[in-house]
């Protein structure tokens, strides 16, 4: 993965699997403390103890399809190679919250790619599950969540090319 939006698309449908019916994604880009924090939290049916510790030591996987999983092993490296850290933690039927840091001007620092496009598919798509984004610039901060887009286009499927390039637009501009 060579943006950190794909790491978020990874991790995303993992809590989507999971039946989580709400999502926080947060983004902390502390210039001043030179870090860059992603928080992925969810209320799905979280992970056992057990699987904790094997998601951790290896490429793990409860998918049939395939044998291995890469999505957390390699946010984990990329957080850890960039000074950082990872951390997963979950409670089986409560949910699971995975951290990764970065050291935001480390050479090795992946680039947040398309947040905005990712937030808004998400947004968009997955309409019956609570989306909650905030993206944090030092002081300031931005949030946008499902409830607040279905309150603004009431009784419209969202899952509509021009709502999505609005919101698109909306958390691009609110971020850069």
């Amino acid at each position: 993965m060579k943006t950190l939006d794909l790491h978020i698309i990874d991790i995303v449908h993992n809590s989507i699997r999971a039946k989580a019916n709400e999502i926080l994604i947060e983004i902390k880009d502390l210039k001043k403390d030179n870090f860059v924090d992603l928080l992925i939290q969810d209320n799905g049916s979280g992970i056992s103890p057990e699987k904790l510790v094997e998601i951790q030591e290896s490429f793990y996987s409860s998918r049939k399809e395939r044998k291995i999983g890469m999505g957390l092993a390699l946010l984990k490296y990329h957080a850890e190679i960039c000074d950082g850290k990872f951390e997963i933690t979950s409670e089986l039927g409560k949910g699971t919250k995975v951290f990764a840091s970065f050291v935001r001007n480390h050479i090795d620092r992946q680039p947040l790619g398309d947040i905005a496009g990712t937030i808004a598919t998400f947004i968009c798509q997955y309409s019956d599950i609570n989306f909650i984004f905030r993206y944090h610039i030092d002081n300031d901060m931005f949030e946008i969540s499902t409830e607040d887009i279905k309150s603004v286009f009431e009784d419209v499927d969202l899952n509509n090319f021009t709502i999505i390039s609005s919101i698109k637009e909306l958390i691009f501009n609110s971020i850069n």
